[in-house]
């Protein structure tokens, strides 16, 4: 028996079994070619951290159109002639033992590059995040239709390149949270105002997903639960939005904290210590009854520490396995003093 066994019991989103609690967090790797298919080094990265043991990869923030992107190009899943590439990842990743989940973004709104765009779109007429000179646009219902298309269509060519789950990248601040907070949502039709209201396109955003994929692929939703800024949305807000969102069909819930207004929950320096977003996942678990993951700074002992106390299903690594690969394998065999440790430095990964 070894203290790290709780890490290694499957475990089920909807349909799926996942062989493990350990989850490679979805984050950038900038490893996109210019018309949006995955280079090389990308599936063999990924093929890595499936090889060192992880149960679910999921692929960081692929954009359902390169017109959204308006940030960093991680690749687009919008042209058929991008599921070639995408279902030798999922081949290389399966061929392991573990599970493989797509993040869809429907793009960035206020928070573009000034270098990607002439004006980007938004929840609300407000100003973009690096220029406050340049103010969004306010999508129409035409533009909210044409991104539910682009969703269906995306998870229709996930689902041919036979990804296991869909995840949709509703957090930090991005185009999808601006929708569901106040202080970025000023609209006055039914995308606006109430609560339920506000939480319309990202559920419109999980049907439309569940129209293109396959009945087996469970629809997860990654969400920042506190922005930690004045103004920006606090915990108990969001835990109003997780009821409604999983009315609203989404089968498990990726939480943690922050957004651009707080960069440093985005990438944790070692400043913030262990753990330092699994305070939000207590409130979470109270609130809805499908499966929570979370990421935040983790080490082996806060991932049984959080596993035990019942308010997470998954924990996810990032950096930690940037700077070990084969972190699972390790604790598995109980080695873990081999375990290479990221020092949160963010100086060659970010």
């Amino acid at each position: 028996m070894s203290k790290y066994d709780i890490l290694f019991t499957p475990f089920k989103i909807g349909k799926l079994e996942i062989k493990n609690r350990i989850v490679e967090a979805p984050h950038g790797t900038n490893a996109a070619l210019s018309d949006g298919t995955l280079a090389d080094n990308k599936i063999d990265f990924y093929t890595r951290r499936a090889k060192g043991g992880v149960g679910l990869v999921i692929e960081g923030c692929t954009f359902i159109s390169q017109d959204l992107a308006s940030g960093c190009i991680e690749g687009s899943i919008e042209e058929n002639f991008s599921i070639p590439k995408q279902s030798i990842l999922v081949e290389s990743v399966h061929r392991h033992g573990a599970k493989i989940a797509i993040q869809l973004s429907c793009g960035v709104g206020r928070n573009a590059f000034p270098s990607r765009y002439t004006t980007p779109m938004s929840a609300s007429a407000i100003p973009a995040t690096l220029d406050p000179n340049i103010i969004c646009k306010e999508m129409d219902k035409d533009d909210i239709a044409k991104v539910m298309n682009l969703f269906t269509k995306a998870a229709s060519n996930a689902a041919k390149a036979g990804f296991d789950a869909i995840e949709i990248h509703a957090h930090a601040g991005y185009l999808i949270d601006q929708f569901l907070s106040p202080l970025w949502n000023h609209r006055t039709d039914e995308y606006g105002g109430s609560v339920e209201n506000r939480c319309r396109f990202a559920i419109e955003a999980v049907q439309a997903c569940k129209k293109g994929c396959r009945p087996d692929m469970p629809v997860i939703m990654r969400i920042s639960l506190d922005h930690r800024f004045p103004g920006g949305r606090t915990l108990e807000e969001s835990v109003e939005i997780l009821k409604i969102l999983e009315k609203g069909g989404v089968d498990a819930f990726d939480v943690d904290a922050g957004s651009y207004e707080t960069i440093d929950y985005i990438f944790p320096p070692a400043y913030l210590g262990d753990a330092c977003m699994a305070y939000v996942t207590e409130a979470a678990r109270k609130a809805v009854s499908v499966p929570i993951l979370n990421c935040g700074s983790h080490t082996p002992e806060t991932a049984v520490e959080l596993l035990e106390s019942g308010n997470a299903d998954f924990v996810m690594f990032a950096r930690g396995l940037i700077a070990d690969p084969d972190l699972p394998k390790k604790l598995r065999e109980d080695r873990r003093e081999d375990v290479r440790p990221c020092i949160r430095c963010n100086e060659d990964c970010i």
